[in-house]
C-alpha cells in the first residue's frame, strides 16, 4: 500500500436515526471509479470485517479506482447505540444512511454493497431502498425468504463436528485443567447450531418482504461461498432459484475448500479478487476525481 493511499484513509461519522455511526472513507489517488463501495459486516463484526479482510479489499479496491466506506453498525465496534437493540431492521437503517453519506462526500451517484455473512442479508434489505445501490456483492449470505432448516440444521452438525473433535485434543483437555475452558459459551454455540445472539431474528425484521426486495432490485449480485461452507449448498440451490424468479442472471463464485470466513490467505485473496474484478467492470474510471 502506497502513502498516499494510506494517507487518504480517514475516520468520520455520520447519523442514522439520531445516533452517530462511525466509518473510514478510503480515497483513491488518481482516476477514480464512477461507483463507491460500501462495506457491511456480519452479526458480530465490525468496520474491519472477518481477519481485516474489509480493510485489505478496501484499500486494494482504493488502488483500482473505487473510493470505499467501511463503518460500524449502531451497537457495534466504535458506533453509537445499545448492541443489545441492534436488529437486521437497525443495520438496513444503517447501510442506507452510509450510501446516503458516501454520495454526499465523494460526489458518485453509483454504490455497491458489499455484504459478510449477515452483512448479506442487510444488503439485500437494503437494495431496493435507494436506486442509487446497483451492484451487491454478497460472502456466505445467509438464505432469505425461503426455508433455511436445511441450512441451520447443516451449520448445526458442522458445528457439533468440530467440537466433538476437540474431545480428541491434548491442547482442550489442558484448557479445561487450567480453567480456560468456557463451557457456557460452547453449550450455547451447540444449542445456537453456530448463530450469534439475536441472529434468532427479531420481531420487527420478520415484518420485512425479503422476497420483494429480492426480486426487485434492479442491480446485478455476485454470490461468493465457500465449497466447506456446510449452508452453501442450500443457499447456492435457494438463491439460483430465486434469481430465476427475479428474471436476474445467477452469477456466483465457489472458493474450493474454503470455510464459511474463508479463513486462510488463499481463500480470502480469492475472494477479494473475484469481487475486484467484477465490480470493476460494472464500473468505469473517469476522467479525475469525483468529489462532492
Amino acid at each position: 500500500m502506497s502513502e498516499i493511499t494510506k494517507l487518504r484513509e480517514r475516520h468520520l461519522f455520520f447519523p442514522s436515526q439520531g445516533q452517530r455511526c462511525l466509518g473510514v472513507l478510503h480515497e483513491p489517488d488518481g482516476a477514480w471509479r464512477d461507483g463507491a463501495l460500501v462495506f457491511l459486516h456480519g452479526w458480530a463484526g465490525y468496520r474491519i470485517g472477518p481477519h481485516q479482510m474489509f480493510t485489505k479489499m478496501a484499500r486494494r479496491a482504493a488502488e483500482r479506482g473505487f473510493p470505499c466506506l467501511r463503518f460500524d453498525f449502531r451497537g457495534r465496534g466504535d458506533s453509537e447505540g445499545d448492541a443489545g437493540a441492534t436488529t437486521l431492521s437497525t443495520m438496513i437503517e444503517d447501510a442506507v444512511a452510509a450510501v446516503e453519506m458516501v454520495c454526499e462526500e465523494v460526489g458518485v451517484e453509483r454504490v455497491a454493497l458489499i455484504g459478510d455473512c449477515s452483512g448479506s442479508e442487510v444488503a439485500i434489505g437494503a437494495g431496493v431502498l435507494d436506486e442509487r445501490i446497483d451492484s451487491l456483492v454478497l460472502w456466505s449470505a445467509p438464505i432469505v425468504a425461503g426455508d433455511r432448516s436445511a441450512a441451520d440444521a447443516a451449520k448445526r452438525r458442522s458445528v457439533i463436528a468440530t467440537y466433538a473433535a476437540k474431545l480428541f485434543r491434548r491442547e482442550t483437555w489442558a484448557k479445561l485443567a487450567g480453567g480456560r475452558l468456557q463451557p457456557r459459551m460452547i453449550l450455547r454455540a451447540l444449542l445456537r447450531g453456530g448463530k450469534g445472539a439475536g441472529e434468532e431474528g427479531a420481531e420487527q425484521d420478520r415484518e420485512i418482504d425479503w422476497y420483494r426486495r429480492f426480486v426487485e432490485f434492479q442491480g446485478e449480485v455476485l454470490f461468493i461461498y465457500g465449497g466447506n461452507d456446510p449452508t452453501a449448498p442450500s443457499a447456492l440451490e435457494h438463491y439460483g432459484e430465486l434469481s430465476r424468479q427475479a428474471g436476474r442472471e445467477f452469477s456466483y463464485h465457489v472458493v474450493e475448500g474454503a470455510n464459511h470466513a474463508f479463513y486462510s490467505l488463499g481463500w480470502e485473496a480469492e475472494v477479494m479478487n473475484v469481487g475486484l474484478d467484477w465490480l470493476a467492470g460494472r464500473y468505469a474510471r473517469t476522467g479525475g476525481e469525483m468529489h462532492g
